[in-house]
């Protein structure tokens, strides 16, 4: 029997969603579809207490991070409303590694294993996110990928590198709003596996079940010994760098005059202008 619960409250609608669908595995949802799950500071806030949840609760030794409706999520809120990119390149900074970097990097830290559960779209910031996790599976559908303005610039692709190498990275962060399926993910290295849609949810059940036969304090320490590897490496520090070099990016022309465009014409219409202009780059794509 799944038991549900709430968190993240945002007005009268939960915004992230708590359940335990078999023992010792904990499901966490993001739950903003009409909006696609975009990263907004509600939803933020409802997954730093899913982390708080998952960390504290010893009975947990798996989580799986989903996304309700169409989307796992599409990266950061950046409609007309929202403060993105309007702060001192030192205030944005901040406010990137705060809000966001450090919320990927609990997940990271976590001692138990996450595994992304990716279908619909995956974008931005939400790559960033699903890179922090210990497994990704995909639908093979599922549309991966850099926003689709260039409004900032150096926080996705280094998290990219450590997965799919240096030539892939570039060619994604290269060109605006590049994408891949959830096949191509899997085949470059950003997923472990890429499933059919209507496979997804057994085959990630199943792998979460698998794994949560193991107890808590070995998977700990399996986790542990990885994650130092890869820390010394240098992935942390990538990660963080990251925010730095999108403050600088937020002040660049290219950002600036897609800020006003945002401002006068709202956030559709100035997406739908540059897909006109240019339609994404879908790098599954074979090239003769």
């Amino acid at each position: 029997m799944v038991r549900r619960t709430r968190t993240g409250v945002s007005g009268s609608d939960s915004v992230v969603l708590l359940s335990r669908p078999s023992a010792h595995v904990l499901e966490v949802t993001m739950n903003r579809p009409e909006k696609l799950n975009a990263l907004d500071a509600g939803l933020r806030a409802g997954l730093r207490n899913a982390v708080r949840v998952a960390r504290d609760d010893k009975d947990v030794r798996v989580v799986v991070l989903s996304g309700a409706g169409r989307a796992f999520c599409v990266g950061a809120d950046v409609g007309r409303d929202s403060d993105y990119g309007k702060r001192s390149p030192e205030d944005d900074r901040r406010h990137i590694l705060d809000d966001s970097i450090e919320l990927c990097l609990d997940v990271w830290r976590l001692p138990v294993p996450v595994i992304a559960k990716i279908s619909g779209y995956c974008l931005g910031l939400a790559t960033i996110l699903a890179n922090c996790c210990d497994i990704v599976i995909c639908e093979e559908e599922a549309t991966v990928g850099w926003p689709a303005l260039p409004l900032g610039g150096g926080l996705i692709s280094p998290t990219w590198v450590w997965h799919v190498g240096i030539h892939q990275a570039k060619e994604m962060s290269y060109q605006v709003g590049s994408k891949m399926t959830g096949r191509k993910a899997a085949a470059c290295g950003f997923a472990n596996h890429a499933v059919p849609a209507a496979q997804l949810h057994s085959f990630t059940s199943e792998m979460a079940v698998n794994i949560a036969r193991i107890s808590r304090d070995l998977l700990t320490l399996k986790k542990d010994a990885l994650n130092q590897v890869h820390g010394r490496l240098g992935f942390e520090e990538a990660v963080r760098a990251g925010a730095a070099w999108d403050a600088l990016a937020h002040t660049t022309q290219a950002a600036a005059e897609v800020r006003v465009q945002r401002e006068r014409d709202g956030l559709a219409a100035t997406i739908a202008a540059w897909r006109s202009t240019s339609e994404p780059v879908d790098s599954t794509r074979t090239v003769s």
